[in-house]
């Protein structure tokens, strides 16, 4: 979901807008219903590359258009560097154009964020629709991003080189409302009856819908009377604050006991705020969350029959003209399983079948799971892997601003015990099919995940967290996201890339090189993962290790992580049993680029980063290195 940053952005040049269809004297068109209707029995996707669509276990790179590359463009041929809530006029073309780029980091998929025409903006503090999520007119291509055909170049192009392509959709609403003049601007959505309108009263929608800010806003989907319960003034007029608290169970970062709000509080002190998927939280209202808005962007009612059919429609015209090979579908839990079950079903029964992969911000397994597999029928294909997310990020980083901060701050064992969860509770159909991420487009870059309250230590110039954190995301069951940018180590959030100039000589792009290979030599992708338990009383906070493949054998690759600054330069033992190489093999630590000599009761490493071991054949002439070192000054 694009989240609403604070900073008021420039107005640059808007485009005229480029339509997908052509009418037959050749001038863009709008596609025509009938054509739709005709779509929705076709099952034979035409020109769709064999296996491409089979996307478990895949690593992906993720990138915004705006953000990407600018060739032909508004700003064609500026190298500049461009963020914040502003246009940069990154284009497809220039997605294009840089395709070996991402294909030199090894990666088997690209997944591009929304591309249909979106309002330009500005709205207020929240800026422009730059990132793809506001959109206006769906059956067009946002002009600035480019034309139609250029959509279908890219795609061609990324499936030349072997790529798969994930395209980044939204079914759950649209651009920001604050009017009828608003919304007689959406295409094809421009009635109020299109929309959920919770405790809409007696007023007009203009008089729902006009405030920017305070409260109150349209009736909301997170927040106050979703995720907790709603308090109200003494004259029975409902606080959207929830005196100041809203539904955080903390004042700030600090979680000591004396910090946490006690009577006050929504939730249990491990929760740093209640969330989607929080049943915990006092006032939980599932009901509120589907029907309620994302601060002002109007959210569809997937029940009326027009809005659930137009945008199954929608759906399927994109993957038939457009040829993804799966759909990343933004703010998932804020819709029915019902809805989303029928979408992913319709897709399902194409020759080449697409998984929907869906945003579903919880950190309860539970229900996250409940987004796979519910009662016995299959909602979506897979989803964000949200649960891992929580409490990898403050795992390895310290990050005190996620969700379950308050306990995970440089614990390990959730992390842990949360894959073991998802490994073994039968929860889930397709562990391959999780996206596990360090960032994302929506939250803070890796390089800059901060612990301390004046916003210094965690992963901010630690390359040992770093590089550890790597590991885990690149090797760990599932689907590793490589976040754009971060394989230059930018830290700014949601930066442009072109200014580094597609270099691919960083130390951050090299590891990205150096773990993919690790997975395409010893098959990794689909590998069975199991959790290695140290042996006990030596079990710690700060390390994590697992294993991919068999226990000894060609495919085996062993993992062993843990959450050490850099400075502290010193041994750390592992307390486990490493099996004995066979014959003529060596255990070789494919991060460091050497040999490592096992020990016979744990595994011990002579610096803070991390290990990744695979078997590799040693004959009498190679010259051997028998001890673990500090790794490259690179790293």
């Amino acid at each position: 979901m694009a989240r609403l940053p604070l900073l008021l952005g420039v107005l640059g040049h808007c485009l005229a807008e480029t339509a997908p269809f052509q009418c037959a004297e050749g001038q863009a068109c709008e596609p025509d219903r009938a054509e739709l209707l005709q779509r929705r029995g076709r099952k034979r996707r035409e020109n769709v590359p064999t296996g491409l669509h089979k996307v478990d276990g895949k690593s992906v790179y993720l990138l915004m258009p705006d953000r990407f590359a600018r060739e032909g463009g508004l700003s064609d041929g500026d190298d500049s560097a461009c963020s914040g809530s502003i246009w940069c006029n990154g284009t497809l073309k220039g997605i294009t154009a840089h395709l070996d780029y991402i294909q030199d980091l090894g990666v088997d998929c690209i997944w591009v964020t929304p591309v249909p025409v979106n309002f330009y903006g500005p709205d207020g503090d929240s800026g422009y629709g730059y990132h793809g999520y506001w959109a206006q007119d769906w059956f067009k291509i946002e002009p600035n991003f480019g034309t139609a055909e250029d959509m279908k170049e890219l795609v061609r192009a990324t499936h030349e080189r072997g790529m798969c392509y994930i395209q980044d959709i939204v079914l759950n609403h649209v651009r920001p409302l604050h009017s009828s003049q608003d919304l007689a601007k959406v295409k094809p959505f421009n009635e109020t009856s299109y929309f959920h309108l919770l405790n809409i009263s007696n007023q007009t929608f203009d008089e729902y819908t006009y405030k920017m800010g305070g409260w109150p806003y349209p009736t909301q989907a997170i927040g106050a009377g979703a995720q907790c319960s709603l308090q109200f003034f003494p004259d029975g007029t409902p606080d959207g604050t929830n005196n100041g608290t809203y539904c955080n169970n903390y004042p700030g970062n600090n979680f000591s006991k004396e910090n946490y709000f006690g009577d006050r509080a929504h939730g249990p002190p491990y929760l740093k705020y209640c969330s989607i998927g929080n049943y915990v939280c006092e006032g939980y209202d599932e009901r509120v969350s589907e029907q309620g808005w994302f601060y002002d962007l109007g959210d569809l009612n997937q029940s009326v029959d027009f809005v659930r059919q137009t945008l199954k429609d929608w759906v399927s015209f994109m993957v038939d003209e457009y040829k993804f090979d799966a759909i990343r579908l933004d703010t998932t839990p804020y819709m029915t399983k019902q809805f989303l079950q029928e979408v992913q079903d319709m897709l399902f029964e194409l020759d080449n079948p697409l998984v929907i992969l869906g945003e579903v911000t919880a950190s309860n397994i539970s229900f996250h799971a409940s987004y796979q597999w519910q009662d016995g029928h299959r909602v979506l294909g897979g989803m964000e892997n949200f649960p891992l997310f929580y409490t990898a990020v403050p795992g390895y980083c310290g990050w005190p601003n996620g969700l379950l901060s308050p306990v995970t701050q440089f614990d390990l064992t959730y992390l842990s015990d949360f894959t073991n969860k998802q490994q073994k509770s039968g929860l889930y159909t397709n562990t391959d099919l999780l996206m596990n991420m360090m960032d994302n487009q929506d939250d803070t870059p890796l390089f800059s995940l901060y612990h301390n309250l004046d916003e210094t230590g965690g992963c901010i110039d630690d390359k040992s967290r770093q590089v550890n954190s790597l590991a885990w995301l690149m090797l760990a069951k599932g689907m590793p996201v490589i976040t754009w940018g971060t394989e230059q180590g930018n830290t700014v959030y949601r930066n442009s890339l072109w200014q580094y100039n597609w270099t691919r000589e960083t130390s951050q792009f090299k590891l990205y090189v150096n773990f993919n290979q690790v997975r395409k030599a010893h098959n990794v992708a689909t590998a069975p993962m199991s959790v290695v338990e140290q042996l006990l009383p030596h079990a710690k906070k700060d390390r994590f290790v697992f294993r991919r493949g068999p226990r000894l054998g060609k495919d085996s690759v062993w993992v062993f992580t843990n959450n050490r600054p850099a400075s502290m330069s010193t041994e750390v033992h592992y307390y486990v049993h490493l099996p004995k190489p066979p014959q003529g093999f060596k255990w070789y630590d494919t991060v460091g680029g050497q040999p490592f000599r096992r020990g016979s009761v744990r595994v011990t490493t002579w610096s803070t980063y991390p290990l990744v071991l695979v078997l590799k054949r040693f004959g009498p002439g190679d010259a051997e290195v028998l001890q673990s070192r500090r790794l490259k000054k690179q790293l």
